[in-house]
């Protein structure tokens, strides 16, 4: 379905400020196509990029991202899913060129104008299956999905294999990096680069709530691919794989005296609080129980700290920099995975007045940007981002 006819069924269901955001977004998201000329890596696939205009916006932003990020693509993936089912195939085609053979997938991929140079020290979250999940969901293919389901097996076995400590059965980053680029790289593979709970080299030591999370969704989206393709004993595998990282998460990661889910530092044997949206990441995949749900919405809905607007870090936190990258900004993706949580769980008025926020300010101007100040809604760092534009189409068309 291209994108003005689907565009058209909500000119009448959603509000003038929404359907004016669907419209952007997902133009947006179709003026990125990188072009792929003659020795593009990733030709003859339209991939998409975060950022690639070259305008001036009134803010005095410009950016051009010449290149094709790693979970930038998945959402890219579950974005055009809904107008363009080629387009968004194309993304996981274009991506999956450079899967390694452990399952590793890059962080990023250039252009010819970059030297075509490929960044795989580290990765990125792991949020291919969830992708995968919601392109399926949203347009089948059943010779799409046998094609990708054995690359997204791959994938799982190098976080298994590469991430995981049998031990505690927890999840970590890493980076293959030994110089000193290493905490630098290993903050890069969580998406999340400068986060306040990475200082002082927490990182290294770290089961982050959110990477744990990320794979109880890996599980669940495999077990139903596993069962679209009608693989029962590839579906049961998922299942214990799921519950097990479930059972590990309410050990390890639930702080019963702070009532709030926090990262684990293995080396200080102690909880890193720095409450950030990842402390919602059990609601968004389900696997909080009512009463953890309760406790972590009076944080989401305590103006001190994240509401109205779930920045990256909570505002009274003392090192919260309202122009920071991820250590105060808000971004749309880890925002939109808390509230959906809270959504899902039934806390409607506190999520639909963060949703109304966030939405509010990607209709200020012409663009969707990168992040957003939390202060004054300010939009920041690169205009016309393609992310941004994914998860305001998902807070208009998901949470309702």
């Amino acid at each position: 379905m291209l994108r003005k006819k689907w565009l058209e069924q909500y000119k009448n269901t959603v509000s003038e400020r929404d359907y004016r955001i669907l419209d952007k977004a997902s133009r947006i998201l179709t003026q990125n196509v990188v072009p792929h000329e003659e020795g593009t890596l990733w030709k003859p696939y339209r991939a998409i990029c975060p950022s690639y205009t070259k305008k001036m916006t009134k803010n005095g932003l410009r950016s051009c991202f010449p290149g094709i990020w790693n979970w930038d693509s998945a959402f890219h993936t579950v974005g055009v899913a809904r107008f363009d089912k080629e387009l968004a195939q194309e993304q996981m085609e274009a991506f999956f060129l450079f899967q390694k053979e452990d399952g590793f997938l890059p962080d990023v991929i250039f252009t010819p104008e970059q030297n075509n140079v490929i960044r795989d020290e580290y990765g990125k979250p792991p949020v291919w299956a969830w992708a995968m999940e919601r392109l399926d969901r949203t347009c089948p293919d059943d010779e799409f999905l046998k094609k990708m389901y054995p690359k997204l097996v791959k994938n799982e076995n190098f976080w298994r294999t590469r991430r995981y400590n049998e031990q505690d059965g927890l999840f970590f980053y890493s980076t293959s990096e030994q110089g000193k680029m290493r905490l630098t790289y290993i903050g890069w593979e969580s998406g999340l680069d400068d986060s306040i709970r990475f200082d002082d080299g927490a990182i290294e030591y770290m089961y982050p709530i959110d990477l744990n999370c990320f794979m109880v969704s890996f599980y669940k989206s495999m077990q139903y691919l596993a069962c679209r393709l009608g693989l029962a004993a590839d579906a049961e595998a998922w299942y214990a794989k799921e519950k097990e990282l479930t059972g590990r998460i309410q050990t390890a990661l639930w702080s019963e005296e702070d009532q709030c889910f926090w990262d684990w530092n293995f080396k200080e044997k102690d909880f890193a609080r720095v409450l950030t949206p990842a402390a919602f990441m059990p609601l968004w995949v389900g696997i909080a129980t009512p009463a953890q749900a309760a406790a972590l919405e009076k944080l989401a809905a305590d103006p001190a700290k994240l509401y109205p607007c779930m920045p990256t870090v909570s505002l009274d936190h003392p090192k919260m920099n309202p122009v920071g990258y991820w250590r105060g900004s808000v971004w749309m993706n880890v925002a939109y995975f808390a509230i959906k949580g809270l959504y899902d769980y039934g806390f409607r008025k506190t999520a639909m007045g963060i949703r109304n926020t966030l939405l509010d300010w990607m209709d200020r101007d012409e663009s969707i940007h990168e992040n957003y100040n939390p202060l004054t809604g300010e939009g920041k760092c690169a205009p016309d981002f393609s992310w941004s534009c994914v998860f305001a189409m998902e807070m208009v068309l998901e949470m309702k």
